[in-house]
């Protein structure tokens, strides 16, 4: 009897373990973000099904949640014909949890002016599981250089 109800303890206990995010799947959660706020393909619906509902965003002085966020976004596409980002330098840290990102993150956005916006940031993502999926919590963005060219 008792090797039964430790057999059970054993498989209830396993049953409640939850699997760790790969350091692919954060990277890819940080890519689908970026994905979805391409000024061609941007719904503030389809990018907040990846987000808490907390979500906030740490940048140019601001903090901004994803509606204060997405009226920046519809007055900057006014302006901006095309947007592409370029992430690279990678550090992740995973918990059973939660994962933290740091990156660099080099944009190159088209203006109506026919202008290069050329923008280097660092910045760092925290992502939490919410019902068993990933999603990101908080952004923080520090510019680091911008310059504008001739296109």
């Amino acid at each position: 009897m008792k090797k039964l109800i430790l057999l059970y303890a054993l498989i209830v206990s396993t049953s409640l373990w939850t699997d760790s995010f790969s350091e692919d799947e954060v990277i890819s959660k940080l890519n689908q973000f970026f994905e979805l706020l391409n000024l061609e393909v941007y719904e503030k619906e389809k990018v907040s099904t990846i987000l808490t509902d907390d979500f906030l965003i740490f940048e140019m002085g601001k903090a901004w949640n994803m509606d204060e966020f997405d009226e920046f976004i519809k007055e900057a596409s006014k302006t901006t014909t095309s947007t592409n980002w370029a992430l690279s330098n990678y550090v992740v840290s995973i918990d059973d949890n939660s994962a933290h990102i740091s990156y660099v993150n080099d944009g190159v956005f088209e203006t109506t002016d026919n202008e290069l916006v050329i923008s280097n940031w660092l910045e760092s993502v925290y992502l939490v599981r919410e019902e068993g999926e990933l999603k990101l919590k908080f952004l923080q963005s520090d510019l680091v250089s911008r310059e504008t060219k001739p296109n």
